[in-house]
């Protein structure tokens, strides 16, 4: 009789110990993956702005040249046009993608040759007062103070 008892309290032990052990495993594999949803969230947020700063401080490193919210061959966009050499820089937005060149002032884009500064689904920039200009991404607003 005793075989037997001693036999159902090692099956009974077996079996918790096999529980813990799934649990503690389950607990490990949604740590991960709440862990890496996190970390790619906050890359993405991290990301977006990065774009606006990249904007922003384009704008405010114009140095006196003429900042001009413009659509660029059918994409929204920024001009920051350079007085004195007839070039502009110009940072619009093409299938989800924000692209900055630098070419003449007059000519066409060509995002064949520009450079990806990041992604987004949305670029605005428009004049809210005289000299405050607004660039609006996915992740929100900035305002600059722009001299003309």
């Amino acid at each position: 009789m005793e075989k037997r008892a001693k036999g159902i309290g090692d099956i009974l032990s077996s079996v918790t110990i096999a529980v813990i052990f799934i649990v503690i495993l389950l607990l490990v594999v949604f740590a991960a993956s709440s862990y890496r949803h996190g970390a790619d969230s906050r890359a993405a947020s991290d990301d977006q702005r990065a774009v606006l700063s990249y904007v922003v401080t384009a704008v405010k490193d114009a140095n006196g040249g003429k900042v001009e919210p413009k659509t660029l061959t059918g994409y929204p966009g920024v001009v920051i046009k350079d007085g004195k050499t007839g070039y502009a820089q110009k940072i619009y937005l093409k299938d989800g993608m924000l692209l900055h060149e630098y070419s003449k002032a007059d000519s066409d884009v060509r995002p064949e040759e520009a450079l990806e500064i990041g992604t987004t689904g949305s670029f605005e920039a428009s004049y809210v007062d005289d000299n405050v200009l607004r660039i609006k991404t996915d992740e929100g607003a900035s305002y600059v103070n722009v001299e003309h």
